[in-house]
């Protein structure tokens, strides 16, 4: 017997290439089972999205929104870069979210850049949206010991692809989110208790060189690959070497690396400026254990500052046969995964369109570019990718220097509803001197935030939730019509593909099975004291 994830898996395999001209069997073996190619989401994502819509389901229902497990909407909140501000900002979000009941609608939540520090810290706990005091304690808790990030890093050196992401990476986890992760990301495969974990980022030889097909990467507890291209990976076998194919030995990156990866950043300018910071380091400290220590690691450092080498690890569509894959992936030995920030400052992609089929985002801005940036480059995006995406009112983005605090971009048919709250508005700034002030003093490249500036943007980040409780539980409302509709439109659409019949015809057999189910019982009247009868629509 076969069952549905059977069938799903076959035909994915079904569009896999193998490779031309060449009899080594076990290259075979990795381009045709170990990359997956599909724009449908993986097996184990549909089954943790059955186990979350249920969650979701109780919590529509806490909030008065009568629905089915067909008709929970697609919601997903997402995290733009932005540092430690964003990092911040993040868990001041969802703390306010889960007190005003709202989390567990979420199916999804995508971060980037600096959010992505946020999300690491948030899935070592894995019932953290249930206990959101706890993830905003950890924000003071005392930082991770200089000679336990060295030691750490003694132990990533003997790898072989350290690079400055690896440095960086551990810095900004022991600095910012004060922990060091051994657990992996696909550990959270089946934790529906939490929405579903989608991180970002691009590749630095594509952004650079290659097609906007090619550049977006993204991962999750099940796969990992390219949003655009289709071709994925189990999220275990990120960084092996594809010759060893899944029966091989397998090191899956753990979330300290997931990291390193996907909040490194790569620009020319900065080179200079991480030797000299390195060097102060270096001559700041006092003989001893310490500065031995530190030594070490700006002596590893040095080298890959001068190459800057940052982000790699083995590409799994290197000489990848097919057109699909452009050149500038397929002709590399490794990846390298850098900050996603770098094209695309919010983690858009991998939410829009048909594959994970969103009706709500809710984008939480607190990137140090001009407001709507993420927004317009987004809808480039999509436009240049044929992706659905809301109108935008060229008259809003006249309100970039001095925003509100919450603007609803409407989807009307495929397009989802965008829900996008900058950080800094007209609710907490009194003019755009203000937010640009804010923007300066909470900058992306600066030490660590203190503990009173971590509570400014914490408090601001909850207010901002706070005050537009009525605008999200709306906008959540609308999204579970739309999918409500949705899917009795999908139900009109099967009945004509499969079974060759139109709409009225649908209709009629609807009202034809109601009767016979009518004539088939005994009528019992409803109604007392203390009743409630409710009326659901009928599909005429």
């Amino acid at each position: 017997m076969t069952t549905d994830t059977q069938t799903e898996e076959e035909s994915r395999e079904e569009l896999m290439p193998t490779p031309a001209n060449t009899t080594d069997t076990n290259a075979t073996y990795v381009f045709k089972h170990y990359v997956h190619q599909s724009q449908s989401l993986s097996a184990g994502e549909q089954e943790f999205l059955l186990q979350r819509k249920q969650v979701a389901l109780e919590a529509l229902n806490k909030l008065g929104i009568k629905s089915t497990l067909d008709s929970v909407p697609h919601v997903a909140i997402l995290g733009s870069g932005g540092g430690q501000r964003a990092s911040v900002c993040l868990v001041g979000s969802l703390y306010q979210l889960e007190k005003e009941g709202l989390l567990d609608t979420v199916l999804y939540l995508g971060g980037i850049s600096g959010t992505t520090l946020a999300m690491s810290s948030l899935y070592s706990d894995p019932q953290w949206s249930k206990n959101m005091d706890k993830a905003v304690y950890r924000l003071s808790a005392p930082r991770v010991r200089p000679l336990e990030v060295v030691s750490w890093l003694r132990e990533r050196a003997k790898e072989k692809h350290f690079s400055l992401s690896d440095i960086w990476g551990v810095i900004t986890s022991a600095s910012i989110t004060k922990q060091l992760y051994l657990q992996h990301l696909s550990d959270d495969g089946m934790n529906a208790i939490n929405p579903y974990p989608i991180y970002n980022a691009v590749d630095k030889n594509c952004l650079r060189h290659g097609p906007l097909r090619g550049k977006w990467f993204e991962l999750t507890p099940h796969e990992a690959g390219f949003t655009d291209l289709g071709l994925f990976i189990n999220t275990s076998h990120v960084g092996s070497k594809n010759e060893e194919g899944p029966e091989g030995e397998v090191m899956e990156m753990d979330m300290t690396q997931v990291q390193e990866r996907f909040n490194s950043w790569v620009l020319e300018p900065g080179r200079q400026k991480v030797m000299a910071s390195f060097q102060t380091l270096s001559d700041s400290l006092s003989e001893g254990p310490v500065k031995e220590k530190v030594t070490w690691m700006i002596q590893k450092g040095l080298p890959m500052i001068g190459n800057w080498e940052w982000g790699t690890t083995e590409n799994f569509l290197y000489q990848y046969p097919g057109a699909e894959v452009p050149s500038c992936i397929s002709g590399k030995e490794n990846l390298q995964l850098i900050d996603g920030g770098l094209m695309m400052n919010m983690p858009l992609p991998p939410l829009l369109g048909e594959k994970r089929d969103a009706d709500l985002l809710i984008a939480l801005e607190s990137g140090s570019s001009k407001t709507f940036t993420t927004l317009t480059d987004a809808r480039d995006y999509a436009q240049a990718m044929k992706k659905p995406f809301p109108e935008i009112d060229e008259r809003i983005l006249e309100e970039k220097d001095w925003p509100k605090d919450c603007y609803v971009f409407e989807g009307k048919e495929k397009e989802p509803t965008i829900v996008y709250m900058p950080l800094f508005n007209r609710c907490n700034c009194k003019d755009a001197e203000e937010v640009q002030a804010k923007m300066k003093e909470f900058s992306t490249f600066q030490l660590p935030l203190n503990q009173e500036r971590i509570e400014f943007v914490l408090e601001t980040a909850k207010a901002n939730i706070k005050n537009n409780k009525e605008t999200l539980l709306m906008e959540i409302y609308k999204a579970s019509c739309r999918r409500h509709k949705k899917m009795e439109t999908s139900s009109f659409k099967w009945c004509e593909r499969k079974l060759g019949i139109g709409n009225n015809c649908v209709i009629d057999w609807n009202n034809y099975m109601r009767e016979v189910w009518v004539n088939s019982v005994e009528p019992t009247k409803i109604s007392g004291k203390a009743i409630v009868v409710e009326i659901a629509e009928s599909l005429d």
